[in-house]
């Protein structure tokens, strides 16, 4: 049965969206909680008349997705997972495992389901994952993989910080690395 979302439902539309849904579903879930309304020619004259309007908070709802993307892009997510011989994992980190430290660490709440790992985590370490904020709005996420060790009384925190501190440092042995090719090139060129 054609429906109208009247507001956004994770895994099944957004607001305005004109779907496919089973008949059960728009009588026992979307109708009673006022999320959908039946496709029917008056309710989409309706729709045309409200579309300036949806695409307002659309538009609304992808900024704040945007600025939640610049406010992630500087964070790294810190991952304990037990661990056996040479840095291997028991198992692999998950998607669920993730979320939890998202929302524990950086107080974000991302659905496990909108995060892509590329490939299984099973080794400690850096890794980088992609993470859906609001429809096509996506961020990478830099995760810190490490042992889950009960003698290792550091907070989160002091490992973020440790983590951070080591970025910088990485990011300025890069920065360095650009520089000296380019000062010995204008020193050949100024010898020239």
């Amino acid at each position: 049965m054609k429906v109208i979302l009247l507001e956004d439902i994770p895994r099944v539309g957004h607001e305005g969206d004109v779907i496919d849904v089973a008949d059960g579903y728009l009588r026992n879930y979307l109708e009673p909680r006022g999320l959908a309304v039946r496709a029917t020619s008056g309710a989409i004259k309706d729709l045309e008349n409200r579309r300036n309007a949806i695409e307002r908070r659309d538009e609304q709802k992808r900024l704040q997705a945007q600025r939640k993307v610049d406010d992630l892009r500087e964070q790294r997510i810190v991952v304990r997972a037990p661990t056996g011989e040479g840095g291997r994992l028991h198992g692999s980190v998950t998607t669920g495992q993730i979320a939890e430290a998202a929302e524990e660490q950086l107080k974000v709440i991302i659905d496990r389901r909108d995060i892509d790992i590329p490939e299984p985590i099973r080794e400690t370490g850096d890794y980088l994952i992609t993470a859906n904020i609001y429809k096509d709005v996506e961020v990478q996420l830099p995760v810190r993989v490490i042992a889950l060790d009960e003698d290792d009384q550091r907070s989160v925190e002091e490992i973020l910080e440790e983590a951070a501190q080591e970025f910088i440092e990485e990011e300025q042995e890069a920065e360095e690395e650009v520089e000296e090719p380019e000062a010995e090139e204008e020193q050949a060129a100024e010898e020239q």
